[in-house]
C-alpha cells in the first residue's frame, strides 16, 4: 500500500503572483517576472529585475536569495534597494554622424549609444590592466 503525499517540510512553496490580471506593466513583462521569482530561468531585462527584487525584498528574501533567483549578485540588488528602486536610465540615442559607422570614432564626436561607448570603454580597461601589469 502507498500513500502519496510530501513529507513535513518539503511541499512546494506557494506560488508567487506579481498581477492576476495585467501581463505587463510599460516596459515589464509581468509574465517574465513571475517566473523569475518562483525559481524557474527566464531571462529579464534590468528593469524587470529590479522590480522582482523588490517584491522578493518585501516578502522578506535574502539579498544571495534574490540575486540568484533575478540572476544578479546580491551586492547589486542591495545597491538596488540602498538607492530606492531606481529605474536605470534609458539608452542613449544614437546620433547623426555623418554617414560615419557608430562604434569607430563616434564617441569623441559626441555619440553616447553603446555601439560608440563600448569600444572606449574596452580600451580604458586594456590600459588599465596593462598599468596594473607593468605595476607588478
Amino acid at each position: 500500500m502507498t500513500i502519496a503525499g510530501n513529507r513535513a517540510g518539503a511541499a512546494p512553496a506557494a506560488r508567487l503572483y506579481p498581477s492576476t490580471t495585467v501581463t505587463c506593466d510599460g516596459d515589464l513583462d509581468l509574465i517574465a517576472i513571475e517566473r523569475a521569482i518562483n525559481a524557474e530561468p527566464t531571462p529579464l531585462t534590468v528593469p524587470e529585475k529590479i522590480h522582482a527584487a523588490r517584491l522578493l525584498d518585501e516578502r522578506g528574501y535574502d539579498f544571495a536569495t534574490i540575486g540568484r533567483l533575478v540572476a544578479s549578485d546580491p551586492g547589486t540588488v542591495s545597491d538596488w534597494k540602498s538607492r530606492g528602486w531606481p529605474a536605470p536610465k534609458p539608452e542613449a540615442a544614437p546620433i547623426d554622424l555623418g554617414g560615419r559607422d557608430h562604434g569607430s570614432n563616434g564617441y569623441c564626436l559626441g555619440c553616447r549609444c553603446r555601439d560608440c561607448r563600448e569600444p572606449v570603454i574596452a580600451a580604458q580597461r586594456a590600459r588599465r590592466a596593462r598599468r596594473r601589469a607593468a605595476a607588478a
